[in-house]
């Protein structure tokens, strides 16, 4: 579901999860504020249990990571670079005990989802210069999927998610919470397209969005970009979610709608001090992150950093 940020009433969340929960819709990261009146209405945590809904579940061999880099990336051959530092993430989640959480989920058939991720950053990859301008709206998302498909700039696969990652300076008007991620069958014809919003916020919506902000009152993140580090906390989030529940509500969800992700939304478990002093609970590659934990499908449940 969306992942949200701070403020937000209580009964107007309850209300719209439990609308979520009835119909198919995009399911939201919400902001910190809103993610602890989440809890306190219980949404998340002792109060629910994820259940299989039936629906489908992304239990293929592998599952591809397509991109859609909307907006401006310049790569300047920074370390921090924020194209530099989410590629890094992108080609090395898959196979980690993080992704490894996921591997708890199943279909109706009893397949699990496998620890395997394909991104490359060329060939999965797509550079879309603004084509729906630099105040896209969360409505628009769905839109530059199905063009990016549909022109021949990335093949319609139903074993994937196309995240779309949108550059600070076309976020403005990206007002679902901090990330989300939905499913359709009626977007390409003939295929089952899942898909996700990934806005690189800065200013009040970082503000909100960000564990290191939020959870440990930091001012940096553990790769000198807080932009990045915050993005791809979010799309841990998602990616978790989406092969998950990929047809949102239909796959692994709670009476109240919130996936796995949402139950342990701005929960980071075991952390550990970066080389530049920030907090960490990840180290994926040769880099470290702060990446919230996942809820493990195992017992009763739980959420879990590693597996």
């Amino acid at each position: 579901m969306p992942r949200h940020t701070f403020p937000a009433a209580l009964a107007g969340l309850a209300l719209a999860l439990a609308a979520a929960a009835a119909q198919a819709a995009p399911v939201v990261k919400l902001p910190y504020a809103q993610a602890q009146a989440q809890a306190l209405a219980g949404v998340a945590g002792k109060k629910t249990r994820i259940k299989y809904h039936h629906g489908e579940v992304m239990t293929a061999p592998v599952n591809t990571i397509y991109v859609i880099w909307y907006g401006s990336f310049p790569v300047t051959g920074a370390a921090n670079d924020t194209r530099t530092v989410l590629d890094d993430f992108f080609a090395h989640i898959g196979g980690s005990a993080q992704y490894n959480v996921n591997s708890t989920y199943f279909d109706g058939s009893g397949a699990h989802i496998v620890n395997a991720l394909r991104y490359d950053p060329v060939a999965t990859v797509y550079d879309d210069a603004y084509s729906l301008g630099k105040a896209p709206r969360d409505s628009d998302i769905a839109t530059i999927v199905k063009n990016t498909i549909t022109q021949g700039h990335l093949p319609a696969d139903d074993q994937a998610i196309y995240f779309v990652v949108t550059s600070p300076d076309a976020t403005s008007r990206l007002l679902s919470g901090c990330a989300w991620h939905d499913g359709s069958k009626t977007l390409v014809a003939g295929h089952s397209i899942k898909y996700s919003s990934i806005p690189v916020y800065d200013g009040a919506s970082l503000q909100g969005c960000s564990g290191s902000v939020q959870n440990f009152h930091e001012s940096n993140s553990p790769n000198d970009n807080l932009l990045a580090d915050n993005a791809l906390d979010s799309f841990m989030h998602e990616l978790s979610e989406a092969v998950s529940d990929p047809l949102p509500s239909s796959g692994w969800v709670t009476a109240l709608g919130a996936e796995n992700g949402d139950l342990c939304n701005f929960n980071y478990g075991s952390t550990y001090i970066a080389p530049n002093g920030t907090h960490a609970s990840a180290h994926i590659g040769s880099r470290d992150y702060l990446v919230q934990a996942i809820w493990q499908n195992t017992g009763k449940g739980f959420c879990a950093n590693t597996l």
